[in-house]
């Protein structure tokens, strides 16, 4: 009898199997499927134009990588993403993250800080399914913004962009869609109003006083991701939620972001080069762009060009707003030109020049460092076995403040710097040399010893720093 009935549901396997096929055959060959007719008016609402003008330029962050536990105040949230209250450190196939924005067409992406804080290796997969691996190439802890650069066989064709709001403009009540990656689930929506703005907002070292309030459904996994207004236009990047209420939600604004990028959208950070800016554009007129602080006997400084000049475009290519002049010269290689147009029709012919030793060590550890003299050593006790340069200065300005944060309970005034990614060093010239092939974002093994006055005994000591 058992083997009746394994022969019956044979049959019935094959029988199914081939009225499956016949019926494929028939829709393939013989039924005229008709298109279906352009949606109405009436469904074609803000909502839906505005969604379609962003999923191409939302992306989702992933790691193929163990995650890596560190204690930050977004913990709580990844834990429950990733349902491992126990053990953070279980080892994953591919897992999503986060989210992220498409913000230069040549591969740059934005997101949260705390987003790729764990992730030792980054994937990003694009709108229509395509995945490349991603480097950090710029990073805020305390603002919790990152930069990352596609990376891999990643050929640099250009690619669907943020189109940026104004700054500041926002309304309260206003429409706006918030698009990530819930729980792995991509390219996910969800619609809300804007209950407040500037709100006060801290995490840990993370603090705002001018986050924007919505009450649009976000979820771990979304952080990272786009805030838009009903124009389709970046407002602000997701942050998180209130983990005990419900319908609240906050995001990052636009203003804090675009002066994020503008400070890290320069050659300086690509590359060995620069052109001389001391700090983020964050002034513009209806013009153009003002220029902040430029240093002496720079390549702009050399142009002609002055601090508070008004530029309007780049190499013919009008400029009106910070992120229009990060985005035109970020990609300038070592020795390029350039030419700047200022407000009167004046034009400036600007070539980026190579970093001196001081203004390398300065960008990428936010240090200032000495020669390892004798006066120096008899003075500081200095054994002659430690060869090194001696850090002089932990710098305080803005534009350090990544490598301030770092160095602050690691590396002291009079401390000394003896290797880099095990590399000996014995003059600023050889630090220098070892940061010539790096960028921003890169992480380098830093061998110190410290020998200052509020630490008992000189000691070899070992960090890894992410360069500015």
């Amino acid at each position: 009898m058992n083997g009746l009935n394994k022969s019956h549901n044979f049959l019935k396997v094959i029988i199914l199997s081939v009225t499956f096929l016949t019926f494929a055959g028939i829709c393939e060959d013989n039924l005229d499927v008709p298109e279906l007719p352009p949606p109405s008016a009436a469904r074609l609402t803000p909502e839906v134009l505005a969604v379609k003008k962003a999923l191409p330029w939302v992306v989702n962050i992933g790691t193929n990588e163990q995650i890596i536990q560190v204690n930050d105040p977004f913990a709580p949230f990844f834990m429950e993403f990733f349902n491992q209250r126990q053990n953070f450190r279980a080892t994953m196939q591919y897992s999503p993250i986060g989210s992220g924005v498409i913000v230069d067409p040549h591969g740059l992406i934005l997101t949260n800080e705390h987003v790729v804080r764990r992730a030792p290796q980054i994937e990003v997969r694009l709108w229509d399914g395509t995945a490349y691996p991603a480097r950090i190439v710029g990073f805020d802890a305390l603002n919790d913004l990152c930069l990352l650069q596609l990376t891999g066989d990643y050929d640099g064709h250009p690619l669907a962009y943020a189109d940026f709001a104004r700054a500041n403009d926002l309304m309260l009540g206003e429409s706006v869609i918030a698009i990530g990656n819930p729980f792995g689930l991509e390219h996910s929506v969800s619609r809300g109003v804007i209950s407040a703005f500037d709100r006060s907002f801290s995490e840990g070292d993370v603090s705002f006083d001018d986050i924007i309030q919505i009450d649009a459904a976000i979820n771990p996994g979304n952080s990272g991701g786009p805030l838009i207004n009903l124009d389709g236009q970046l407002i602000g990047i997701n942050l998180a939620i209130k983990a005990d209420a419900q319908g609240i939600g906050f995001a990052i604004p636009l203003a804090r972001i675009e002066h994020f990028l503008s400070y890290w959208l320069t050659p300086s950070h690509f590359s060995d080069h620069y052109l001389g800016l001391a700090g983020a554009v964050t002034s513009f007129t209806t013009d153009g762009i003002r220029l902040p602080e430029i240093l002496n006997g720079s390549p702009l400084a050399q142009a002609g060009l002055k601090t508070g000049d008004v530029i309007t475009a780049v190499n013919g290519v009008e400029v009106r707003r910070p992120i229009d002049f990060g985005r035109a010269l970020w990609t300038l290689q070592p020795g390029e030109e350039v030419t700047l147009k200022g407000v009167e029709g004046a034009e400036y012919a600007v070539a980026s020049a190579m970093m001196t030793r001081q203004r390398l060590v300065e960008t990428r550890l936010g240090l200032r460092v000495k020669e390892l003299t004798p006066a120096i050593r008899k003075s500081m006790g200095i054994p002659d076995e430690v060869s090194g340069v001696i850090v002089s200065e932990v710098i305080s300005n803005p534009a350090y403040s990544n490598q301030a944060a770092q160095w602050h309970e690691i590396i002291k005034r009079g401390d000394i710097i003896v290797q880099i990614d095990h590399r000996n060093i014995f003059s600023g010239d050889d630090l220098a040399d070892a940061l010539r092939e790096t960028c921003s974002g890169q992480v380098m093994q830093l061998g110190f010893y410290s020998i200052s006055r509020n630490r008992h005994q000189a000691a070899p000591l070992e960090t890894n720093a992410r360069l500015n």
